[in-house]
């Protein structure tokens, strides 16, 4: 990548990861004291609320995370347009989603519990869709330190006052209550960022209608990978006990939680892929490459990690005395974690680059039906087998997760991977199985968990270095990067509208 890329895009990162320390603090913080206090049982209803909200979440959206940095990366006007554009466009689809989401919570017969869970937490999909909206513009004109600045605000803001609403007793209506909440500050903070960038207008242009053309392959896949990567919590709920629900709601809240690291990244790469989308000069091929590489150095220690130490994990959040069965839904959502990483990472070349929309809006679609069919043979399968429907809908993820990167790598144009080498996937591979390896030993020695990881990965990331797996030029940038001078420049650098 060119040096004022690689700046900007190590710029983004850097903000982002500081500002997620905070998230990751509240966010663990939340699922120490979520599950103890609401016990497995209103967990459950609170994962299921929350997951029906999500789905809500994508057609609110209608494919404007990604059109809109899309667009805004290539032309900051035409993208200001959209976005005005949009936030008419939300509150129509708002006021639909609301009806429709009641009615589907109707014909499942949820208890009421749950039925005002979910309009409490869909009552702030209002607000929450201009907060996406604000953040796929700074994403698009790369200045995601606006929307970490909005996030921890709201993050803080829900951890603080969750735990001290579990303290004096709330159950999970008063912790939807507090994370809508959160939302409207999120909101508010990121209008006052914006301002000096954009002019925000909340007016009707017929041309809005346009949007739902261009953005409908956008709108196709986010709703499809998000429905095939949240329905397991509905059918769970369906076909299961609240009980179960919140087992596989703790390994899943657990497991979302470390899906942030290639979230993070696809948030700062996607404006790239779109600007390098008519791949002058070669170098998208690189960027892309190089991508896939990180993905996999972060990807395969995070999944040995948990997948070896995830009954501590487990024990140490929300307690094995009543989330036990929740220890081999997590170890197999950690064997998903490396495909799901360069997963999400293929997506966006696909979409920001490749110009694939249409077709991976399909594999979306396929991913559905794949998904809806294993978990409606395996949810029932492993409950009547193990008392534990959650093991078959992680089993589906998984397979689904399979199927979306076989089908990527056979969409992406073969040129886009030329510059990818064998030795960006073997050196990491054994590292970290070397890594593995003295994770056992160390839980063999009856080390505390947390310094077991921490020991395990000094040896990953030493195991990396002493196998040459970065090239001098590399190890060079990334000492400069580690100054305290290069990191106040990245923070701080170019900090004024452009």
């Amino acid at each position: 990548m060119k040096s004022a890329m690689r700046t900007v895009l190590a710029r983004n990162i850097t903000v982002m990861l500081a500002a997620q320390v905070v998230l990751w603090g509240s966010s663990f913080a939340l699922l120490y004291f979520l599950p103890r206090f609401l016990g497995s049982d209103d967990f459950g209803r609170l994962f299921l609320a929350l997951s029906i909200k999500s789905m809500l979440g994508l057609l609110i959206d209608f494919g404007g995370n990604y059109l809109i940095p899309k667009e805004v990366a290539r032309s900051e006007r035409t993208g200001a347009g959209i976005l005005n554009s949009y936030f008419v466009l939300r509150i129509v689809l708002w006021v639909f989603s609301i009806g429709l989401i009641m009615l589907i919570s109707n014909l499942m017969d949820y208890t009421a519990h749950i039925h005002i869970l979910i309009l409490v937490l869909a009552v702030g999909k209002l607000w929450e869709g201009g907060s996406t909206a604000i953040g796929a513009y700074f994403q698009g004109i790369e200045r995601m330190e606006y929307p970490s600045y909005g996030s921890m605000a709201e993050r803080l803001f829900v951890a603080v006052f969750a735990i001290a609403a579990l303290l004096f007793g709330a159950d999970s209506i008063g912790i939807a209550v507090i994370m809508t909440l959160g939302g409207l500050l999120n909101l508010v903070v990121l209008m006052i960022y914006a301002r000096p960038f954009v002019q925000i207008r909340v007016e009707f242009d017929f041309k809005v209608f346009g949007l739902l053309g261009s953005g409908m392959s956008y709108f196709l896949f986010s709703l499809f990978s998000v429905v095939y990567y949240r329905i397991d919590a509905v059918m769970i709920s369906a076909l299961t006990t609240e009980t179960v629900t919140g087992w596989y709601g703790g390994a899943f809240r657990f497991f979302d939680m470390v899906m942030v690291l290639p979230l993070l990244f696809k948030t700062a790469i996607f404006p790239v892929f779109s600007k390098l989308w008519d791949n002058e000069e070669g170098t998208l091929e690189t960027t892309i490459g190089e991508s896939i590489r990180l993905m996999i150095i972060i990807g395969l220690p995070t999944s040995i990690l948990i997948y070896m130490l995830a009954s501590p994990i487990i024990g140490f959040f929300m307690g094995l005395e009543e989330f036990g069965q929740a220890v081999v839904i997590l170890q197999i959502f950690a064997v998903s974690i490396p495909i799901i990483y360069v997963d999400i990472i293929l997506g966006s070349a696909l979409l920001g680059a490749a110009n694939k929309q249409h077709s991976w809006a399909v594999v979306g679609f396929l991913a559905i039906l794949i998904n809806v069919s294993a978990n409606y043979w395996m949810i029932p399968y492993s409950q009547d087998m193990w008392g534990n429907g959650g093991i078959g809908a992680a089993v589906a993820t998984f397979l689904t997760e399979l199927f979306v990167m076989s089908t990527a790598f056979v969409l992406l144009p073969k040129r886009y991977l030329r510059t990818f080498k064998q030795s960006y996937l073997l050196k990491p591979a054994g590292v970290a199985v070397m890594m593995g390896f003295v994770l056992m030993i160390l839980i063999w020695l009856g080390l505390h968990w947390m310094l077991c990881a921490i020991l395990a990965g000094l040896v990953y990331v030493g195991g990396l270095f002493l196998a040459k797996t970065f090239s001098a030029a590399e190890v060079a940038s990334m000492k400069r990067m580690a100054s305290i001078g290069a990191l106040k420049n990245l923070l701080f650098n170019n900090a004024s509208p452009s």
